[in-house]
């Protein structure tokens, strides 16, 4: 971002750093949030509310004469101190159907064009909030559009593992790889350490053309990478990952509940996510 690089050379020169506490750079972030999104009920249509209210279980106030004082949305983003909870919150606005119009002419018989309410736009500005605040996270676009976010890693390996992988796989390899990072932010690492498992089974099932488990298509693999010349050293490390990944699932997430923590949890992914990453290059 033009203005963020430009405050950041300023800093450099001046040698200026942060002293935004946790909590002063998460209320930066709500508010920027808060800005984007002031106008969000006004462009979710009715069933997008109520969907909304449903989950979670408050009271849907529904102004029929006056669609200005409609504020189900805004007023719950509002309300939220925590940051977690704020960030789910973000991630099930952007699942909601946003419409460019005011209101649905159905509801109201009122039709306003607003270009500048298009998802991509209001996106594309939570993106630069979330790049101009000093928080815990991190934005994923998947390939259907869907939106996810997640505790930050080191930037440059979410960029070229996880928001890679998260381009080019289908299927039900995706559907897991996705589950493995909505669960690592929930912190049910076993259940996110498991999703991985699934995740990286799949797409081997998916590359080699076969139905067979993670273990056989271990050695699938291995004899697939000789016979396509690949060094034989190489070979040799991504084997005995995949098989200390093997018995690492079997005795912590598979078979038995293990004791993995977010460190661990976060490992997984980015090395699986490099495994995949290989593989689908090679």
């Amino acid at each position: 971002m033009e203005l963020k690089n430009k405050m950041e050379k300023f800093n450099k020169r001046w040698n200026i750093t942060s002293t935004d506490s946790h909590k002063e750079a998460f209320n930066k972030f709500k508010r920027r949030i808060l800005n984007i999104l002031e106008n969000i009920d006004h462009h979710v249509k009715k069933e997008g509310i109520e969907k909304f209210c449903q989950y979670y279980g408050i009271e849907k106030i529904w102004q029929k004469d006056s669609f200005a004082l409609n504020e189900n949305i805004i007023k719950r983003l509002r309300a939220e101190k925590a940051e977690e909870e704020f960030y789910r919150l973000i991630e099930i606005i952007f699942s909601l159907d946003i419409t460019i119009n005011m209101v649905d002419a159905d509801d109201f018989g009122l039709v306003y064009h607003d270009d500048n309410y298009r998802k991509k736009i209001l996106l594309k500005k939570t993106i630069e909030a979330i790049e101009l605040s000093d928080i815990n996270l991190s934005i994923a676009v998947l390939n259907n559009d869907e939106v996810i976010l997640y505790p930050k890693g080191e930037e440059k390996l979410d960029d070229e593992l996880v928001n890679y992988v998260l381009s080019f796989l289908d299927g039900k390899s995706d559907e897991h790889f996705k589950d493995a990072l909505k669960f690592y932010q929930e912190k049910k690492y076993i259940k996110s350490a498991e999703s991985l498992r699934r995740a990286l089974e799949e797409f081997l099932k998916s590359k080699l053309k076969n139905t067979k488990g993670l273990k056989n298509n271990i050695i699938e693999l291995g004899a697939k990478l000789k016979s396509d010349g690949r060094n034989p050293q190489i070979r040799n490390i991504i084997s005995q990952l995949f098989s200390y990944l093997d018995e690492y699932f079997n005795k912590n997430s598979k078979h038995e509940d293990g004791d993995i923590d977010s460190l661990e949890n976060e490992y997984l992914i980015y090395q699986i996510a490099l495994l995949i990453r290989y593989l689908n290059k090679k």
